[in-house]
């Protein structure tokens, strides 16, 4: 997902981060062994994926369901709906490289490069084909697998969606101040700064229009988004995702996507334009566009309950 408009303001939290930089990131099994979502710390579990260690969550019995969190997100985002889901399907709740409880190493993050790895996690995991379900950049590695990899995908339901720029007139998303912290990571020493922010006060700031009431961001929702960036790589990680360069020709090569796609979007989303959703929509030959009332950018965290009657409604309409 993509945080607001508004600033990072840097220069705070640059006296914030020289203070806090000092302090070890945290082990990535330590954080993992106790985090406080009971279900992902007793089912959690590595996997080996072309080297890298992903975190990955398993449950139920039935047709594959692949759940794939927006950017700085993590598996956590989905602990609404993996439980309903998964007494009629196996769910699978991944954090991608980069996030999460997953490895984090230094590279540039491209959408073929996730989707590489999500493959390999299927392979890994003995899934030939799977329903792919994301939001925000999980929407956008989604499409992207299907694209590059159609025989593994049976259908796609898109929460959110990112991949696409709004249209011309309509105003996104795009935070000042990324320019400055990608710029910290090319000086020598300056992980430990950038991995540092954000703050959670600023974090609280920035999560926050993500939700169609900012109060439904509690104090433990926060500090599961917070202790992700904080391990090793997490911010780098975050900042080098933001700082692709679009691809040019993702709308037309979208066109080749055939399979089944539900498109649920919130109707109060100010991350992501409807409109955006609505491009989706047209260049989607099989799909369905569903807006959902009174919804922020997380639909599965705000509206648990219909996203899961939705997700079930699409797999059962397109076996």
């Amino acid at each position: 997902m993509r945080p607001s408009r508004r600033s990072w303001r840097p220069r705070p939290l640059l006296t914030v981060a020289l203070l806090l930089a000092a302090c070890p990131a945290p082990d990535l099994e330590e954080v993992a062994a106790r985090q406080p979502w009971a279900l992902a710390r007793q089912e959690g579990r590595y996997v080996e994926v072309k080297g890298l260690r992903m975190y990955a969550l398993t449950l139920g019995t039935g047709p594959d369901v692949v759940l794939i969190h927006g950017s700085p997100a993590s598996m956590r985002t989905w602990k609404h709906v993996i439980e309903p889901l998964a007494e009629r399907h196996r769910v699978h709740a991944v954090d991608l490289p980069g996030f999460g409880m997953s490895e984090k190493p230094d590279v540039g993050y491209e959408d073929a490069w996730l989707a590489e790895h999500l493959v390999g996690y299927l392979d890994a995991a003995g899934v030939a084909s799977a329903v792919l379900v994301g939001n925000s950049m999980g929407g956008t590695i989604a499409t992207e697998t299907a694209m590059r990899f159609p025989e593994r995908v049976r259908a796609l339901v898109l929460l959110g969606t990112s991949g696409l720029p709004p249209p011309e007139g309509v105003e996104s998303a795009v935070r000042e101040g990324d320019t400055f912290l990608v710029s910290l990571l090319r000086w020598p020493g300056m992980e430990a700064v950038v991995r540092a922010l954000p703050t959670k006060g600023v974090l609280r700031e920035q999560l926050g229009p993500a939700y169609y009431d900012p109060a439904q961001l509690t104090e433990r929702d926060l500090e599961e988004w917070h202790v992700p960036l904080r391990t090793a790589g997490g911010m780098r990680a975050y900042l080098a995702r933001e700082a692709r360069a679009p691809d040019p020709r993702r709308a037309e090569r979208m066109r080749g996507v055939r399979v089944p796609t539900l498109l649920l979007h919130g109707d109060t989303d100010r991350l992501v334009p409807r409109e955006v959703a609505e491009r989706h929509h047209e260049l989607l030959p099989d799909s369905e566009l569903v807006i959902l009332e009174a919804t922020g950018h997380l639909p599965q965290e705000e509206r648990p309950e219909r996203v899961v009657f939705e997700i079930q409604r699409w797999i059962e309409s397109h076996p």
